[in-house]
């Protein structure tokens, strides 16, 4: 048995952060709090005298956690911690990447995988306890990813990899895409109930796109799907979906015939994604408006439920029952809509079975951020009761049916919403626009570059209720999930480590 448990002298708080570099979620950890975890990770091995991979990682009770530099209000000096590996850089922005920490919140785990893809462990969210280990079939050169997806029969942990088989004996090596599916309450030696294998030509890197109840594998383009493999975690079934055309209602003055491309998949089936290209004014001229939209499945259509005299529809996310769209008044099709100061663009709460609105907010914003299908995904999170819902940059009293926007203005940042808890309370990071495509996304996520150090990022505390926000100390981080009892998830580039409420 490994243990990667890792002490941390007095001191090392303030140390990390003064000095840390990071990006959060997933961002960098200090160089000195680095340094510190590295070291203690020189001496860790197992039995056989190996050295341990970052999923390896039980801890102990006596052993104290790393000490983060964390909002108030979580307690440090408890809890664990476990050494992690760097997430890899998503190449295709608007995709769901390859993140290799989820939660699994009915069952109260954390997952991580090994960025190889050789092993993917369970640990109890509130102590810390390996709770299952498993181990897949091997990939060489593999880019890997966790998810974790709620169905019919349950909570399930959805591995997938790309890389090549090992093309030993007379076999040709070649590049494949395999699907594990675990169930999240397996005994302490997990198996696959579901072992997928999808062939991938060489000159096409395919990527994932992942909600809680759908998942999807296929190239990327401008949030949308070509052609792509839809995949059931609950029975392992796969269908192939690809653009279709519709005849859609509502378009403009009248109906339209679109090309439908597959965006997500939900519990309620393939989102699709479309624009209007024939019989409108493309150029807004003052002619028929031109119309974005967007298909659930074959329950409902956006232009059946937009608002008022809005023809621009962008389906960004989906978290439990809900789908949070944008909405504003009719663009020309030579640019991307987008989130700017010049419109206002309305960001709703849809059901996701039958499209009716449950909470709206109007909101501008300062920098010019591009709205694509599923660019919210990585940071749309419902809190554990269901009562608050935080997506992008805006947060959602469900109750009420109000919200709050957290965007920019011309003197203050954006902030990217990356948790909530019960109360309201949810954490993000201040919006900080570089050259790369993926900042320029409403609601994408920042996601550390492999191997380099990464601008040191802001956070910030607001209060989904009253619509306050406040800055955090410098560097702090913030939680990628709050549990129902205070329990705070936090990732880093090195470290997972998760502290009660104080």
């Amino acid at each position: 048995m490994t243990d990667c448990s890792i002490p941390v002298p007095t001191g090392a708080r303030s140390a990390s952060s003064a000095i840390r570099s990071r990006r959060a979620p997933r961002g960098a950890v200090a160089a000195g709090m680095a340094a510190l975890v590295l070291g203690a990770l020189a001496g860790c091995s197992d039995a056989s005298g190996g050295k341990a991979d970052p999923t390896a990682g039980a801890t102990r009770k006596a052993a104290a956690p790393v000490r983060l530099p964390v909002p108030d209000g979580f307690a440090t000096e408890t809890g664990w911690s476990t050494s992690a590996s760097p997430e890899a850089t998503d190449v295709e922005p608007g995709s769901s990447g390859f993140p290799l920490v989820a939660v699994a919140p009915k069952r109260g785990l954390v997952i991580q995988a090994a960025a190889d893809g050789s092993r993917v462990r369970a640990f109890s969210l509130a102590s810390g306890k390996t709770e299952w280990t498993f181990t897949p079939k091997a990939l060489t050169s593999a880019r890997t990813g966790v998810f974790v997806q709620e169905s019919k029969a349950g909570e399930k942990v959805v591995l997938a990899r790309q890389g090549k088989t090992s093309g030993s004996g007379l076999n040709a090596s070649h590049r494949t895409t395999t699907i594990d599916v675990i169930a999240a309450d397996s005994a302490s030696k997990a198996t696959a109930d579901h072992h997928l294998v999808l062939e991938a030509p060489d000159d096409t890197a395919a990527s994932f796109t992942a909600t809680d109840s759908g998942f999807l594998v296929g190239p990327v383009t401008g949030g949308v799907h070509d052609k792509a493999v839809a995949i059931d975690a609950a029975t392992g079934a796969q269908r192939a979906v690809q653009t279709k055309t519709l005849t859609v209602s509502g378009c403009g003055s009248g109906s339209c015939t679109v090309q439908a491309s597959p965006a997500f998949a939900t519990a309620q089936g393939v989102v699709s994604a479309f624009q209007q290209q024939d019989g409108c004014d493309q150029w807004a001229g003052g002619g028929t408006p031109c119309t974005y939209g967007f298909q659930v499945g074959d329950a409902w259509t956006s232009t059946s439920v937009a608002p008022s005299d809005m023809h621009v529809g962008i389906p960004l996310a989906v978290t439990g029952q809900y789908l949070v769209a944008a909405w504003h008044t009719s663009d020309t099709q030579t640019d991307p809509p987008a989130l700017s100061d010049t419109k206002k663009t309305t960001l709703a709460v849809h059901d996701l079975a039958t499209g009716k609105i449950k909470a709206q907010v109007s909101c501008t914003s300062a920098e010019g951020l591009t709205l694509q299908p599923g660019s919210a995904q990585s940071s749309t999170r419902l809190s554990p009761s269901g009562d608050f819902l935080v997506s992008g940059q805006a947060g959602f009293d469900l109750a009420t049916g109000r919200g709050h926007c957290f965007t920019s203005t011309t003197s203050t940042k954006g902030i990217d919403l990356t948790a909530v808890a019960d109360d309201g309370t949810a954490y993000g990071i201040v919006h900080a626009v570089d050259d790369t495509e993926a900042t320029s996304l409403y609601g994408r996520l920042p996601i550390a570059q492999d191997g380099t150090d990464t601008p040191e990022r802001d956070s910030a505390r607001v209060s989904v209720r009253t619509g306050t926000a406040k800055a955090l100390p410098a560097a702090a981080e913030v939680p990628m999930y709050v549990a129902a009892d205070g329990h705070g998830v936090f990732r880093t580039r090195d470290v997972v480590a998760v502290y009660p409420a104080s």
